[in-house]
């Protein structure tokens, strides 16, 4: 059984993989032994980084299973088909670098305003050695003036922002037919209004779909906003 003494917490691999395989199986994805030791490589590094910097304020193991493995590859299993995404706001690496764990040929891009994640963000793509993945130091609203850029047709958003910010400055950044899939707790009904008034006020169709959901163990709500809107004339 093999132990990480992280000095707050030990993450015991064993237990750890029975939490993650679980958890994966209640959304119908069963996960490699590369897979959980990609995991178990990049929670350990997420805890220790931690101490340091805040990247999670999530210490439990189990919990850092849960709400940040599990909830970020949960709704891949409804998720619209993804090839050249962007993590807004990643933070930890949550949910990009798990989905490309899972996903391998999925092109990641990470983007996060404070270079202290980006680097934590590098870090981990080093150590696992993921290729096709990046980062961006920088903010979601200044990307589309970047030299070389080119849209994405899939955005994840999650613990970012509200839904009028993330359609204003995302929604741009899609290529045709892209979609923003944002990450929520219970019904934001409130931010689906105000979203929905933002573009009436533009004279824009937006279409948002949502998708319920149940975080395995925890049995915790949890919702899935999409998002999509045609081009303006």
């Amino acid at each position: 059984m093999a132990h990480v003494n992280l000095a707050e917490t030990d993450i015991i691999f064993d237990q750890w993989e029975c939490i993650l395989r679980k958890g994966a199986a209640s959304f119908g994805l069963i996960l490699t032994d590369q897979q959980i030791k990609h995991f178990y490589d990049h929670a350990v590094a997420l805890l220790q980084w931690s101490k340091k910097i805040n990247l999670t304020a999530i210490r439990d193991p189990k919990n850092v299973a849960i709400k940040h493995f599990i909830d970020s590859l949960g709704p891949a299993s409804f998720a619209i088909p993804m090839k050249r995404v962007l993590d807004v706001g990643s933070g930890g690496g949550f949910p990009g670098l798990p989905l490309k764990v899972w996903n391998p040929s999925l092109d990641m891009t990470l983007i996060d305003a404070v270079r202290k994640k980006i680097s934590f963000i590098q870090h981990v793509i080093r150590i696992l050695k993921l290729a096709d993945t990046q980062t961006i130091h920088g903010r979601i609203e200044d990307l589309s003036r970047q030299e070389g850029f080119r849209p994405f047709d899939t955005i994840l958003c999650r613990a970012f922002s509200d839904l009028p910010f993330i359609a204003a400055h995302g929604l741009p950044l899609l290529s045709e037919n892209g979609k923003i899939i944002v990450w929520k707790g219970r019904l934001p009904e409130k931010e689906i209004e105000a979203v929905r008034l933002q573009f009436q006020h533009e004279n824009r169709v937006l279409e948002i779909e949502t998708k319920s959901y149940r975080l395995p163990i925890l049995d915790a709500d949890r919702t899935i906003v999409i998002l999509a809107a045609q081009r303006g004339s």
